[in-house]
Formats: structure tokens, C-alpha cells, sequence
């Protein structure tokens, strides 16, 4: 078999790696006699693959080996810095913050916003609106309130929606082949 036909077996480069990777990382738990991966482990890994697959204005992100500043916010969000530890972004190694104030989220390029802070999202991502910051939640209205990309659970499985022009908005772009593998796609071009 050819490396092209591999590609085309595999789910066509990047957006099968993105499945693959968190595939892969439940397979490797499993392996280990363990018990099945806990959320936070998979919603680490979905955040560490969203900030793969997103481009920030070069303005933000101009040097190629600069660290890419991903805060977590919220009961539970440090378990999901914890999964984080040590990793990168393609040439960006990680620098991981927890905050406590929406006023702490300026250095930020992602953010992960639990949904213990339900209650101060929509001011939260109102003031971030107009910033190139990946805006990550799990909520039912996180879309709504103008984040980014929400984590839900379906079925058992954890999965994820996207708001694209709430991504525009901030001069961020996410890979077409994130949008294919979305729940749902909200303010731009349908899977």
C-alpha cells in the first residue's frame, strides 16, 4: 500500500489524526488494564487537539516557537492542566494558567472555561469577543453566549459543537476538517 492510499484509508490527514490522537489515548488506557479514561483525561486531550487545529492572527502568535498560553478556569479545570502538563501545540509548548477573574484571561491564547463559571460566562466571553483567544466550554449555552467550541456529552461519548463566526469575529480560523468532524457547526458553512 502506497503512503496516499494509507492517507485516504486513515480518515485524509489531519482531521483523521485529530480521531486518531484521542483515539489513541483511550486505547492506551485501556492497554493498561485500567479503568476507562475519566472525562477530564478526554476533554484534555479534545483541548490539546483544538489548539492543533486553530490558527491565531500572526499579530498574537508571530513567533513560531513561542509558548502557547492555555488557561483553564473553573471547578475541575485543573485536572485538565494536570493532562496538559509538558505538552505542545505543534512548536508551541504549552504554558498553562489557572485563573479565578475574567480579567486574568488577557494573556490567554485558548481558554477552557468549566461549567462551575456558567453563571459568569456570558460576561466572560462578551469581553473576550473581539480578542483572538480559542474560547473552550462545556455548557448548553456556550455556543449561545459566543464561545467558540463546546464539549458535550452524547450517547456516552464526549463530542463537540463549533461556532464559527465566533471564531471569525476574533480573527482566529479553525482547520475545515475540524468543522467536518463537529456535532454541529453554528454561524458559517454546514458540515
Amino acid at each position: 500500500m502506497t503512503m496516499a492510499q494509507g492517507r485516504r484509508r486513515s480518515g485524509h490527514g489531519r482531521a483523521g489524526s485529530l480521531a486518531t490522537a484521542v483515539a489513541a489515548m483511550c486505547l492506551v488506557v485501556g492497554a493498561q488494564e485500567t479503568p476507562p479514561a475519566p472525562e477530564q483525561q478526554i476533554k484534555a486531550a479534545y483541548i490539546l487537539n483544538f489548539t492543533r487545529y486553530a490558527s491565531w492572527p500572526a499579530s498574537v502568535l508571530a513567533d513560531a516557537r513561542a509558548p502557547l498560553v492555555v488557561c483553564v478556569m473553573g471547578q475541575g479545570s485543573g485536572d485538565i492542566a494536570r493532562q496538559l502538563h509538558s505538552r505542545a501545540a505543534g512548536s508551541h509548548p504549552l504554558d498553562l494558567r489557572t485563573i479565578t477573574r475574567g480579567e486574568d484571561a488577557a494573556p490567554c491564547h485558548a481558554l477552557y472555561i468549566s461549567p462551575s463559571e456558567r453563571p459568569r460566562q456570558a460576561a466572560l466571553l462578551a469581553r473576550l469577543r473581539d480578542q483572538a483567544v480559542l474560547t473552550i466550554g462545556d455548557s448548553a449555552s456556550f455556543l449561545a453566549d459566543g464561545g467558540m467550541i463546546n464539549m458535550m456529552l452524547v450517547e456516552g461519548n464526549i463530542r463537540f459543537e463549533v461556532n464559527l463566526a465566533a471564531a471569525k469575529q476574533s480573527g482566529m480560523s479553525l482547520n475545515p476538517r475540524v468543522l467536518a468532524l463537529a456535532e454541529r457547526v453554528v454561524g458559517g458553512a454546514a458540515k
